[in-house]
C-alpha cells in the first residue's frame, strides 16, 4: 500500500471519528442543552471558522454570486437544519448507537434519491442491497421483538433518525448539484451561514422558554468539539481523502461511522451493544457494502 492511499485512509478515518463523536457528545449533551441551542453554538463557531477559511480561499467577495439562494436555502434547510435537529432530537429519546446504525442506511438513501432526481439507473445489487437493509432496520426498530413490529411500537426517537436519512438523501442531493458549479468548501460554508440565522433565534427562544441550559466546563468542551470537529474538521479530512482515493472508494468508510459511535459510546456512556442491534448493524452495513460493489451509471450513456 502506497504512502499516499495510507494517507487518505487516516483522512476518511479520522473525519468518521469526527462525525462518530457527534452523535456521542450530542447524546451527552442532551441533559444539559436543548436541540436548538446546540445547533445556535455549534453553527456559530463554523460560522467564524468558514468565514475565515473563505477569506483564505479568497472566495469571501462575491460568495453570494456563487449560488442562487435558492439552492443555497434548500442546502442550508436540509443539511444544516432540518437534518441536524431531527438527529438532536432523535437522540433525547433513543441511544447514541441506535442513531449510528440507523444513519448507516445513509448510503442506499443517497443511491435511491439520485435515481429519483437525477435519473441515475439503479444496479440489480441497490436491490438486493436496500432489501436487505430494511431488514437489519427492522430489527433495531423493533429491538427484535416480533411483538413490536405487529404492533407497530417504536421508539420515535429511532423514528426521528429515520427521518433524518430521507432528509440527508435530499441535501445530498442537492449539494452534488450545487457543487458543479462551485467547491464543497463555499457550499458548506454558505449553508452553515445562513443556517446560523435560521437556528439561533429559535435556540434562543428555547433556552429562555422550553429547556433551560445548564453550562459548566464539560458542557463547553463538548459544544466547542462539536462546533469545530464535526463542523468543520470533518469535511476539510473528508475532502483530502477523496481527493486521493475518489468519492466511490471514499464512500465505503461512512459504514465506520457507527462502529466508532458503538466504541465510543459502549466505552464513555455505558450503552450496551444488544444482539437484536448486532443483526442490524451486519445487514445494514452488508447491504450498503454490496450497494457499492458497481458504480451507478446515468440512464442516458
Amino acid at each position: 500500500m502506497d504512502k499516499e492511499t495510507i494517507k487518505a485512509l487516516l483522512y476518511l478515518n479520522v473525519a468518521s471519528i469526527l462525525w462518530g463523536g457527534n452523535v456521542f457528545f450530542g447524546s451527552y449533551l442532551k441533559d444539559f442543552l436543548g436541540p436548538w441551542s446546540i445547533m445556535s453554538v455549534r453553527m456559530l463557531i463554523g460560522s467564524f471558522i468558514f468565514l475565515f477559511l473563505l477569506h483564505q480561499a479568497g472566495h469571501l467577495k462575491g460568495v453570494t454570486r456563487l449560488l442562487g439562494w435558492k439552492e443555497v436555502f434548500l442546502i442550508a434547510l436540509s443539511g444544516t437544519v432540518a437534518y441536524q435537529a431531527t438527529v438532536y432530537f432523535g437522540l433525547r429519546y433513543t441511544t447514541a448507537i441506535n442513531v449510528g446504525l440507523i444513519n448507516s442506511l445513509a448510503p442506499i438513501a443517497v443511491a435511491f434519491a439520485a435515481a429519483f432526481y437525477l435519473k441515475e439507473k439503479l444496479g440489480r445489487q441497490h436491490w438486493i442491497a436496500a432489501f436487505v437493509s430494511v431488514i437489519g432496520l427492522v430489527f433495531i426498530l423493533s429491538k427484535g421483538s416480533m411483538e413490536s413490529l405487529y404492533a407497530l411500537r417504536f421508539n420515535k426517537g429511532d423514528l426521528f433518525i429515520l427521518g433524518s436519512i430521507f432528509i440527508w438523501a435530499v441535501y445530498s442531493i442537492a449539494a452534488k448539484l450545487a457543487m458543479a458549479k462551485v467547491t464543497p468548501l463555499v457550499v458548506t460554508a454558505l449553508g452553515i451561514l445562513l443556517s446560523t440565522f435560521i437556528v439561533i433565534p429559535l435556540g434562543v427562544y428555547e433556552a429562555n422558554y422550553l429547556i433551560k441550559p445548564v453550562i459548566n466546563a464539560e458542557v463547553i468542551m463538548a459544544v466547542v468539539f462539536i462546533g469545530i470537529g464535526p463542523t468543520v474538521l470533518s469535511l476539510l479530512f473528508w475532502n483530502k481523502g477523496v481527493m486521493i482515493i475518489g468519492p466511490a472508494r471514499a464512500s465505503l468508510f461512512l459504514n465506520m461511522v457507527p462502529i466508532y459511535v458503538i466504541v465510543l459510546s459502549s466505552l464513555l456512556l455505558d450503552e450496551v451493544l444488544h444482539d437484536y442491534q448486532l443483526i442490524g448493524m451486519v445487514l445494514i452495513i452488508g447491504g450498503s457494502l454490496y450497494a457499492n460493489r458497481q458504480k451507478v451509471v446515468s440512464k442516458k450513456d
